[in-house]
């Protein structure tokens, strides 16, 4: 987590920076959007237990292109996004190469798990169409895809590897058939700089026919700064 937020630190101060060198007048076409969601999964594993709050965060630069003197306008960018998929249960790959989500207390019977998760992270392409009234009100419908650039697990637990009765933390890379590739619709309404934002995923966490078919949904409140 500490890499991806100093990738998100990055990202943002090279978007502000490229904010600052533009001049006035592009400068008012340009936005930075940071989200800060839970992700509601769908069609998890009967078998696996899921956290309620399943924290992410984005952060993206927008261009934005206003229809004449119209209140309406369109904006196309770039964004980083990290997703956390917090549940009780190892991602195990068999000799058919189906990757299966399997508790840890069915592998390991009497270890228990204090946190374990599933992290992915993606570069996106986001495009939007905006809508900006005389009275500071916000909406935006859009869409995005993205690219996997990290995935990883990390578990906080019993010690099931020497079967000690030490709590241990363990983190792997590189977790087998996660979607490399995604896509989704968007959607932010709110007032000024501070709106509520929405994002459900057409691709599932694994790929198809690679793994369980389970779904993010994405709610949460989104800053508008600048």
């Amino acid at each position: 987590m500490k890499k991806i937020f100093f990738l998100f630190l990055i990202f943002t101060v090279t978007l502000q920076s490229f904010a600052q060198d533009i001049d006035e007048s592009t400068r008012k076409k340009f936005s930075i959007v940071f989200d800060m969601f839970t992700d509601i999964w769908v069609d998890v594993p009967e078998t696996v237990d899921v956290r309620t709050i399943n924290q992410g965060m984005d952060v993206a630069g927008y261009y934005d292109y206003r229809f004449g003197k119209s209140n309406f306008s369109f904006a196309f960018g770039a964004g980083l996004t990290s997703h956390n998929f917090y549940n009780d249960a190892f991602p195990v790959t068999d000799s058919t190469d189906y990757t299966s989500l399997v508790p840890v207390g069915e592998l390991y019977p009497g270890k228990n798990v204090k946190r374990n998760k599933i992290s992915f992270s993606y570069v996106d392409v986001p495009i939007e169409f905006r809508l900006r009234t005389n009275n500071d009100f916000r909406g935006a419908l859009g869409f995005k895809m993205g690219f996997l650039v990290n995935t990883h697990t990390k578990y906080i637990g019993d010690d099931y590897i020497f079967n000690t009765n030490d709590r241990i933390r363990v983190k792997f890379r590189d977790v087998d058939n996660i979607e490399s590739f995604r896509y989704g619709v968007t959607a932010r309404f709110g007032w000024r700089f501070v709106n509520v934002m929405a994002f459900y995923s057409f691709t599932g966490l694994f790929k198809k026919g690679k793994g369980p078919d389970l779904y993010p949904v994405s709610v949460g409140i989104s800053l508008m700064p600048f």
